[in-house]
């Protein structure tokens, strides 16, 4: 089979890096050879669409990568090839081969003509990673899916329900990847809380498995949503010296009125009492969060609220987000949009609060 030189970029959370990395290693064990883009006869775009801004990343990598190479065949995959009229608007722009979706992500060797000469539905994606190229620290994805169903999330539409990775097949790629010299692994997972292992082994247990490995590394958990954050897991957490004391729990509002409406399974004196909770078992943890600015119905009472609520739960660091239309959410057919000068200004201000308590944190 003839030798393919193929790039990958990728755009959005630490999973699609994952995937990423994955179908780079398998390309490499095809024969395959990693080139520049501009230089590729092939070319991968791992796509995000949490937001329209990252739809619209994806739109303007698709027209550079053929400005800069307009001979090369581009395959588009991940999450924004999932609505029909998405996929419409993708295939027409200039250097589109094909769109792949993000379920059969495992036969793009396939698809690009990378594979050797048999049936397609049989070629697979070996799973897992040995490493990540200039990278210093390496992701290592647990889980897929999520079953939350937050109004303003399509996520759990273009990935679907929870999944989880076996246990013994997590423990391989950890022992692996640290073996190859790595020593940050960062978990990584759609709505990693949610993962499961044989009979009712949870995270929790995962950890305390891994805790237990020999070697010098440590391990990090990647966004886990509230209601995930129990007592078995800070109890494995403040007795391990490999996990790190860092927790990064989405709030996305501090107004119970928005907090019901984004249809999350917490109000704020919940976040509040799990926030004191892990400063009580772990006083110098890092509790960072994200917040969105702007969702359908947020009144100024609300948005203050939100933003009181930030600065008395002090998060190391804070994420903002300018609220997205995402077609298919049940936010997306909600009235009482925020005008979006003003869901900027509320950006803005909870920006300036986050830079003020992070600089806290560190002193």
């Amino acid at each position: 089979m003839e030798k393919i030189r193929f790039a990958i970029k990728t755009l959005g959370c630490k999973v699609n890096q994952y995937e990423s990395q994955v179908l780079r290693e398998n390309l490499l064990r095809l024969g395959h050879e990693e080139s520049a883009p501009q230089d590729a006869d092939i070319l991968v775009v791992n796509s995000c669409t949490v937001t329209g801004d990252a739809d619209l990343k994806t739109r303007k990598l698709i027209r550079r990568l053929n400005k800069e190479n307009p001979t090369a065949k581009i395959f588009v995959t991940g999450c924004s090839v999932f609505f029909e009229e998405d996929m419409a608007s993708l295939a027409r722009l200039p250097g589109v081969a094909k769109l792949v979706h993000n379920n059969d992500k495992d036969k793009l060797p396939a698809i690009i003509g990378a594979a050797p000469d048999r049936a397609m539905e049989q070629v697979r994606l070996e799973s897992g990673v040995s490493g990540f190229a200039a990278h210093t620290r390496a992701f290592l994805k647990i889980q897929d899916g999520c079953d939350q169903d937050c109004a303003y999330c399509k996520v759990t539409l273009v990935r679907g329900p929870s999944r989880s990775r076996p246990e013994k097949e997590i423990m391989d790629e950890l022992k692996r990847l640290t073996e190859r010299g790595y020593r940050e692994i960062v978990l990584t997972g759609i709505c990693l809380g949610s993962w499961k292992g044989s009979g009712d082994r949870a995270l929790a247990d995962l950890l305390g498995a891994i805790d237990g490995i020999s070697g010098d590394f440590r391990v990090r958990l990647s966004s886990i949503e509230p209601n995930y954050v129990d007592g078995r897991l800070l109890s494995v957490m403040e007795g391990s010296a490999k996990i790190c004391r860092h927790l990064h729990v989405p709030l996305q509002a501090g107004s119970d009125r928005i907090l019901a409406l984004m249809k999350r399974r917490y109000d704020a004196r919940e976040f509040m009492a799990l926030v004191d909770a892990i400063r009580e078992r772990m006083p110098l943890a890092g509790i960072t969060t994200d917040v969105i600015a702007g969702f359908p119905g947020e009144s100024d009472d609300d948005f203050e609220r939100t933003l009181k609520f930030i600065k008395d739960i002090r998060p190391s660091r804070l994420h903002v987000f300018n609220y997205s239309d995402r077609k298919g959410t049940a936010a997306y057919a909600m009235k009482d949009k925020v005008e979006h000068g003003l869901s900027k200004r509320r950006v803005a201000r909870l920006l300036d609060a986050g830079i003020s308590l992070q600089r806290e944190f560190c002193a």
